[in-house]
């Protein structure tokens, strides 16, 4: 019984890792996108490119988090 246990969590343990890596994946373009959206900003403040490339960073993961949360709970 206790391999039939595993055996059904490896799937699990998988897929898992497969989200993971699609937060990762999509948040990677997401943030450059809201870069090459934003740049124009720095013409007018005092941030440089790569300094509101990381303040978008955090906002954009999470937000891509949450999404993928989302799917998965209406899915499952």
């Amino acid at each position: 019984m206790e391999s039939m246990d595993k055996r059904a969590d490896r799937p699990r343990g998988l897929q898992h890792t497969v989200e993971g890596l699609s937060v990762v994946a999509i948040s990677y373009y997401a943030v450059s996108l809201a870069s090459y959206l934003l740049y124009p900003l720095t013409e007018v403040t005092p941030l440089s490119k790569g300094l509101l490339s990381a303040l978008v960073t955090v906002p954009v993961v999470l937000l891509v988090w949450m999404a993928v949360r989302r799917i998965r709970k209406n899915i499952g």
